[in-house]
């Protein structure tokens, strides 16, 4: 998504996922819009500035249903004009981290929770651009070691479960010592809200367009169409066949029909020419 100077986007892979439906404030400073999410795919969240100026510092603050994940400032790039930023983990002590991950909603059937309050940042991604000032008056500090993050329960017969939700997976260790300082909000900028579902939702919901039919399909399609022209040829080919034996026997019955008319004539002609004589009669050979 893009707001004046400011794009950003969640990427699984190396690839930024789709967007779908975006919405922007009238201000426009807050743009809304949906993604697919993948149950077990980590993700990362980034954003680019492509006005960037050396005197004005500019941070990301990043939320995950409703978890604050920390900021960063927007480091340079070989372009002076243009800063970037990202994030895909959280630190999680001073020297690990845990990456983001898209995972199936954790259930329970514990009653306890039947009637919890479920947080309106559920299935929500948030990315907040402020300009900033370092404060210093304080120095930088390390992270307070085993830090915690705690993802929403919800009873299996709840109504507003939304498929996935963000976990943090397993630690690992940080490349440098995760360090923390302190900055003041010098001015709002732009909000980016990722709200995130399963893709079957999504299309189930008309929100993404459904499924495109696999070109596998049209291809059998091909191949039976063929099929079928070869038995046509075959077929033609018998009928020839058959029809040129129908002639024949046609032809065969005429012969022995002729055949049976020509004696049957004979007969009757060597019948009329046979006398009956009678004793004492006399024959008129006039």
């Amino acid at each position: 998504m893009q707001l004046g100077q400011f794009s950003a986007s969640v990427s699984v892979d190396g690839i930024p996922l789709p967007e779908y439906a975006p919405e922007y404030s009238t201000a426009g400073t807050e743009a809304t819009c949906w993604i697919p999410s993948e149950n077990g795919k980590n993700f990362k969240v980034e954003w680019t500035n492509d006005q960037a100026s050396p005197t004005c510092l500019i941070s990301g603050h990043l939320w995950v249903d409703g978890i604050h994940c920390s900021g960063r400032l927007m480091k340079a790039t070989d372009n002076p004009t243009f800063s970037t930023g990202s994030r895909d983990s959280v630190a999680s002590s001073s020297s690990a981290r845990r990456p983001l991950v898209f995972s199936k909603q954790a259930l329970t059937d514990d009653d306890q929770y039947l009637n919890a309050s479920i947080s309106p940042n559920l299935g929500m991604i948030r990315l907040r651009i402020r300009q900033v000032r370092r404060d210093g008056q304080r120095p930088r500090v390390a992270l307070a070691e085993d830090r915690t993050f705690d993802t929403q329960m919800l009873h299996e017969r709840t109504k507003k479960a939304v498929g996935h939700s963000v976990q943090f997976g397993a630690e690992f260790a940080s490349s440098k010592p995760n360090k923390s300082f302190s900055t003041r909000v010098v001015q709002e900028l732009v909000t980016f809200v990722f709200r995130y579902r399963p893709m079957d939702l999504l299309q189930a919901e008309g929100i993404a367009p459904p499924p495109v039919k696999k070109e596998l399909a049209s291809s059998s399609e091909d191949v039976l169409d063929l099929t079928v022209y070869d038995d046509d040829e075959a077929d033609e080919a018998e009928i020839q066949k058959l029809e040129a034996r129908l002639g024949a026997l046609k032809n065969k019955r005429k012969r022995v029909k002729r055949e049976q008319s020509s004696d049957r004539v004979k007969k009757e002609i060597k019948t009329e020419s046979s006398f009956d004589f009678k004793p004492g009669e006399v024959i008129d050979l006039t």
